[in-house]
């Protein structure tokens, strides 16, 4: 009899596996093309722009050229034939017509050999702007902070945060010139670990804190956490679950323990949020239609699908009011991550492929 019931379990787990993995992977959705005014592909962008953040006065910080383990040989192969390095990125809301520059790094103790860079954070501190980023390298994920020289536009590198708690990293939040919450997404560091957790959705992951010099858990395991945004007024930790394709709601504690208060289900597969700082809105740069995003992580030449939708809260910031898609395309711009509204302008960027500026004109 014990032997039947665990055999039924067995089973049941296994259609359960196969049912969420078959609507991951989407391919029963059709993706229909807008945009929501003028839009064009950046020049000097060609490698991703994983993650973004802008400053209240309108530069925009990207990440490019990201590498890691969960990607695919043929991925590792194309950016090492095509001599592909981590970036830090700059484009300025203001003068679009300006472009993108990169930002050269300087600072003695910075190692620039495996730069990887995936998510990121800006803090502005006492007149100062800050850089919080996840690299990626060979043997371990560390967070490097760095400090922005507007007028040389240059990096300063300033610290490296890593610990016994960091196995796979995915974004960055800066909650204080010396702190951060970032996203432990896996526990194994291997494609096949990293398999077998997507599709047995064992909840591997958490999210930590870092006081400056010690990691910490804080919250429940996660399966998958991506990134992670605070709220404006900094009480609310947002973070997704992009296997779990959820936007999940974390109130913050006075110990900086997190709190989940709501889960917030999407049709489709979010990547970064960004929190708008006028509304409180929660932008989410996504990925609709699965087996073409892992088919891209595969191979960066696989087209893709992108997606910006607009999560819109209520008051408190738990709850979801509404949701509008600002964006859908499958013919231009591939795997979209992440995207950033200042004004009537926007910028969106990709895992591995190029980065779109709009104009603002229906939201």
């Amino acid at each position: 009899m014990i032997w039947k019931t665990l055999f039924g379990l067995m089973v049941a787990l296994s259609f359960t596996s196969i049912f969420r993995m078959i609507m991951f992977l989407g391919y029963h959705k059709t993706l229909w093309n807008h945009r929501p005014g003028k839009c064009h592909i950046l020049e000097g962008i060609e490698h991703g722009s994983e993650d973004m953040q802008t400053t209240q006065s309108g530069l925009t910080f990207i990440s490019s050229g990201l590498n890691a383990v969960f990607v695919g040989s043929e991925y590792q192969e194309y950016y090492k034939k095509n001599n592909v390095r981590g970036r830090i990125m700059l484009f300025n809301m203001e003068k679009p017509e300006y472009g993108v520059k990169e930002l050269p790094i300087i600072g003695n103790n910075f190692l620039s050999k495996d730069f990887f860079p995936h998510g990121i954070s800006v803090l502005e501190d006492k007149g100062k702007v800050l850089l919080f980023v996840v690299v990626h390298r060979g043997e371990e994920d560390t967070v490097e902070k760095f400090e922005f020289l507007e007028e040389t536009l240059e990096l300063k590198h300033l610290k490296t945060y890593t610990g016994a708690l960091v196995h796979l990293l995915n974004d960055v939040v800066a909650t204080g010139p010396e702190t951060f919450y970032t996203t432990d997404c896996a526990y194994y560091r291997n494609p096949f670990g990293q398999f077998l957790e997507g599709i047995l959705g064992l909840h591997f992951g958490h999210i930590l804190y870092c006081d400056g010099k010690d990691f910490r858990i804080v919250s429940e395991p996660t399966y998958f956490a991506n990134g992670i945004a605070l709220s404006n007024d900094g009480k609310l930790v947002y973070a997704v679950s992009s296997m779990g394709k959820k936007l999940m709601v974390y109130k913050r504690e006075e110990n900086n323990r997190l709190i989940k208060v709501n889960d917030i289900e999407l049709d489709t597969i979010p990547d970064n949020p960004i929190v708008d700082p006028t509304t409180g809105d929660v932008l989410l740069g996504c990925q609709p239609i699965g087996h073409k995003g892992l088919e891209q992580l595969s191979n960066p030449v696989n087209p893709s699908t992108s997606q910006v939708l607009v999560v819109h809260m209520d008051k408190s910031g738990f709850n979801m009011t509404g949701v509008t898609e600002l964006f859908s395309d499958d013919l231009e711009l591939y795997g979209s991550s992440s995207a950033t509204l200042y004004k009537n302008r926007m910028l969106i960027g990709t895992v591995c492929h190029k980065t779109m500026y709009c104009e603002v004109n229906t939201f």
